[in-house]
């Protein structure tokens, strides 16, 4: 009998005008978004490589590997198509050199504050609010609204158990919910194919877990839609509490998960974090160059009655001792550098942790959170790309000094006691051969490390949805339809 009820409730959704209005606005901004995205995809794919082709430019014709100008770019992933998550608020490149930090720059909302101001449409922002909206739109007077138009009691004038009419009714509305999702999806699909987005094995496993928590997502509000709708007597009613309760859950619990965990554990800016580093960097130069000079004193001032024979070995010595403590002095620059950055990535994960735990008590949260670790523009995003850019820094450094990348000689030649006389020579003009060069590979994001982090996440969204069918179905057993 259950069967006959779902397809009764099915039937009704679908030859509704309602259900034509909200799947088509549904479906129409799922595609729309798809393909928006691609486009923005293939843009950013776009400047990537100019970027990377004006850098390799730059560097073929420079003579030393001291004055090449070298930088990692941060190639785009085709899942920032179904999420962009961070992917927006992050640099897109960083300067690998000598002295430099690495540190990505130059993000999309800072080129274009205006993309900043509205965000960006992506198919994770279509299912978070359009049909999470659209499922309660679908439910809302799911039980209610029978009684209010009398069916209920024409319907258990015949045997029909209540266990069973409550299981046709979630199964018609869930394949009535289910239906202009599907078809959008496979319409997006098919748009990746076509326009030509080179979608690996992994990106396609990747987009069916994608797939997977927008239905669980879409569910859990459908559910939930027919549990207040059963736990109230009129359609009005269940509409204004579920509205509430999406504006909690969807807009409200985020946010304020954030601001409150910002409040408990407070975290040092970017900003205060550089002049620290700055201020550190500073005072070690100084101290090394003032240093230097006192050194460099004492020692000419011993050299003044060295025979011509005996300086230059004597000033050769100089040179080496003032590289060793060059040496030493940007090594505890980075090491500071490298603790302070410990340091503040250990805070921000500990306030992010406390952020998450709070905002999982709202599926949309949890939804999103998925979605982001399943596209690779989770949170740690930034960090994943600048420790890569970090060994690539190590890696491209270890390859100049091996080239022999060296600024300036310098030669000192005696023109009698006590007097010395010295000269520069710069570089060979000869370009220098880049075809070796190492080059940046972006950090390894895995189809496993993406499901993995995303599995958690997935697992709360599963549990609400069986929490709020176990509700619902307890609920209407002890619904009152005089």
């Amino acid at each position: 009998m259950w069967k006959t009820i779902a397809e009764k409730e099915l039937r009704d959704h679908l030859q509704s005008t309602r259900f034509l209005i909200a799947a088509s606005v549904s479906m129409l901004l799922l595609v729309m978004s798809i393909w928006m995205g691609i486009n923005h995809y293939k843009a950013r794919m776009s400047q990537y490589e100019q970027g990377v082709q004006m850098m390799l430019d730059l560097a073929s014709q420079q003579s030393n590997w001291m004055t090449v100008t070298n930088s990692a770019w941060r190639k785009p992933d085709p899942m920032e198509i179904l999420s962009n998550g961070v992917n927006s608020d992050i640099g897109r490149y960083s300067d690998i050199g000598r002295g430099q930090d690495v540190r990505l720059v130059r993000s999309e909302y800072s080129d274009d504050p205006m993309l900043a101001a509205f965000q960006f449409l992506d198919p994770t922002f279509v299912v978070l609010i359009v049909l999470s909206l659209i499922a309660i739109l679908f439910t809302y007077n799911a039980i209610n609204g029978e009684k209010e138009s009398g069916t209920l009691k024409l319907v258990f004038a015949n045997k029909l158990s209540k266990a069973e009419y409550i299981i046709g009714k979630l199964i018609g509305s869930w394949l009535a919910i289910l239906t202009p999702v599907l078809i959008s999806f496979l319409i997006g699909a098919l748009l990746l194919i076509l326009m030509g987005i080179n979608f690996s094995a992994s990106s396609w496993g990747r987009f069916g877990f994608f797939f997977l928590a927008s239905v669980l997502y879409t569910t859990c509000f459908m559910l939930l839609g027919v549990f207040i709708s059963a736990m109230t007597h009129r359609s009005s009613v269940s509409f204004l509490v579920l509205l509430v309760i999406w504006i909690c859950a969807v807009l409200i619990v985020p946010k304020a998960a954030t601001m409150l965990a910002g409040r408990a554990m407070p975290v040092p800016t970017v900003d205060e974090i550089e002049s620290r580093l700055a201020s550190y960097s500073t005072q070690a130069r100084i101290e090394f160059f003032n240093d230097m000079t006192k050194r460099s004193r004492e020692r000419f001032r011993s050299m003044a009655d060295m025979k011509p024979e005996e300086r230059q070995p004597a000033i050769a010595a100089f040179q080496q001792e003032n590289e060793t403590k060059r040496k030493e002095m940007e090594q505890s620059i980075t090491d500071y550098s490298a603790r302070v950055y410990e340091d503040y990535y250990n805070q921000k994960a500990r306030q992010e942790l406390l952020a998450f735990s709070l905002a999982k008590i709202s599926p949309a949260s949890q939804f999103q959170l998925a979605t982001m670790k399943l596209g690779g523009t989770d949170v740690g995003m930034k960090k994943r790309f600048e420790d890569a850019m970090k060994e690539y820094k190590a890696q491209y450094t270890n390859y100049v000094q091996q080239k022999g990348g060296v600024g300036f000689s310098v030669a000192i030649k005696s023109s009698g006691r006590g007097s010395t006389t010295g000269s520069m020579a710069g570089p060979p003009q000869q370009k220098i051969d880049i075809s070796e060069m190492p080059k940046f590979k972006d950090p390894d994001y895995s189809f496993g490390t993406s499901v993995t982090g995303a599995l958690f996440d997935l697992g709360l969204l599963t549990i609400f949805n069986v929490l709020a069918f176990v509700g619902a179905f307890v609920v209407f057993l002890r619904y009152d339809m005089r």
